[in-house]
């Protein structure tokens, strides 16, 4: 008897991602056809086009993410544009993909044990009874959490499962100002301070390779953290306060489901002190490693191996399979386009064209303020990494063209890249509308202000900071 196999209707293909396969096309033939001027070679086209490529597919989501990354590299090879060792090797050469498996297997020891769910509930039962205190536990869980579980995507799915329970919890019904405010202060107690630690997001791993492909000095864990912490936690204290004013005379909360949830959970266990452990192992080995002198960044994915040892075995070969490689073949694309765009001379032709305008600002507080607003424009077009690997290299040669450090600019630019109107232009802003908690309607006033003081921020405190610790 002949068994018969239904197979499943192909999935329903958006308007989003039909414009998308006609852009696709379209731009980098239009690219092709009408790209040319002064300064402008052949392979810096052939660059533009195939980049617009990619960003139309990860914008519009056509594509998955990694595999447009492993097909980007390969493109620019076989058009020539870039050898072998910079088209597809380079981006493998650094230390973020390694650094990244490495943080994806510390993040699922957290996540697998229970330890980060507790780390939140402990902050969270610990504050007072007022939506202040609640917006203090999560903004100190953030801190926490970024240099315990660096996948960006694992801390957002913990904090959002925690800010969706608090409004169970205090019965706040889905989509009024009281439940956006509490799951849009987790949402910025998760985002805020991935900018103060190295290994918190792609974004900052990517920025400093590419900056240091120009000035010749690596950035180590230590010195990002030195550099960039302190800012960062006043960036996340001052958006949390933006929080805050959505839920002016509000009363007290009821936390005693919040609090029942920690109960729930028990002692802490045997398993759950192990990955506590060993996350605090590699982040001190990463941030000693100018003095041991071992890759600690590397050793990262090592200490992500000793979860399988016998006597220890916290992870198996299921939660060995849960962490998500293919991400790594997405953060080796979007590199390959800052190797690439420096190879073909994209980087020094942009560079020269922001020359004069850059000049005209004449100090670092003026370059870092351009910076910032290429990086908040053109977030809009760009996805954030994608945004980052583009002009990181450009930027970079402006200010040492300048004689200034990189270093102000380039982080000026990253938290460029950082403001967001609408949900497309972030995943993980997506993520937290997804549940219907977040209305974006409640937000957009307070992100459109956080948008235009952020130079404030940058002017009186970041530059400021930055010139004391020497990077100015």
């Amino acid at each position: 008897m002949n068994a018969t196999v239904a197979s499943s209707p192909p999935a329903k293909i958006t308007l989003l991602q039909k414009i998308g396969w006609i852009l696709s096309l379209a731009i980098p033939v239009l690219i092709l056809l009408t790209a040319g001027g002064e300064g402008i070679t052949r392979s810096m086209v052939l660059f533009l086009a195939l980049t617009a490529w990619a960003v139309i597919c990860w914008a519009t989501e056509i594509l998955p993410a990694p595999m447009v990354g492993i097909i980007l590299p390969i493109l620019y090879f076989s058009a020539k544009i870039a050898p072998a060792p910079i088209a597809l090797a380079k981006p493998f050469a650094t230390v973020i993909p390694w650094a990244v498996i490495g943080a994806l297997m510390i993040g699922v020891m957290a996540q697998k044990t229970g330890l980060a769910k507790r780390i939140v509930l402990k902050c969270m039962v610990m504050t007072g009874s007022t939506y202040p205190g609640l917006f203090f536990a999560m903004f100190l869980s953030g801190l926490i959490l970024t240099p315990l579980v660096p996948s960006a995507t694992a801390k957002c799915a913990i904090m959002l499962a925690l800010g969706v329970g608090a409004c169970d919890a205090l019965n706040l019904e889905k989509g009024t100002r009281e439940a956006t405010a509490v799951v849009f202060a987790s949402f910025l107690a998760v985002c805020g301070p991935r900018f103060g630690i190295l290994t918190a997001s792609l974004e900052n791993l990517t920025v400093t390779r590419l900056m240091s492909s120009v000035t010749g000095s690596s950035i180590g864990y230590a010195d990002f953290a030195a550099q960039n912490f302190i800012p960062a936690i006043a960036y996340s204290a001052l958006s949390m306060c933006l929080a805050l004013l959505m839920v002016r005379g509000k009363g007290k909360l009821n936390k005693e489901v919040l609090l029942q949830q920690y109960h729930d959970m028990g002692p802490i266990t045997r398993d759950e002190l192990i990955a506590g452990f060993l996350a605090v192992f590699a982040v001190v080995l990463a941030a000693t490693s100018k003095y041991h002198g071992l890759p600690g960044m590397h050793l990262f994915v090592a200490v992500g191996a000793l979860a399988f040892i016998p006597k220890i075995n916290i992870l198996d070969q299921k939660a060995f399979g849960s962490v998500s490689f293919p991400m790594v073949f997405f953060v080796a694309g979007s590199l390959s386009i800052g190797f690439v765009a420096g190879h073909v001379g994209v980087g020094k032709w942009l560079s020269a064209q922001m020359l004069p305008l850059a000049q005209s600002m004449n100090s670092v507080f003026g370059l870092s303020t351009l910076s910032y607003a290429f990086g908040a424009v053109l977030n809009f077009i760009l996805t954030p990494l994608a945004a980052q690997a583009l002009m990181t290299v450009p930027l970079s040669e402006l200010a040492v063209s300048m004689h200034i450090q990189p270093h102000a600019v380039i982080y000026s630019f990253l938290y460029g890249t950082d403001q967001y109107l609408f949900a497309y232009e972030f995943a993980l802003l997506l993520l937290f509308c997804s549940t219907g908690h977040l209305r974006l309607k409640h937000v957009m006033s307070l992100l459109a202000v956080r948008m235009v003081l952020t130079p404030a921020f940058l002017g009186l405190i970041a530059i400021p900071y930055w010139s004391l610790v020497g990077i100015i």
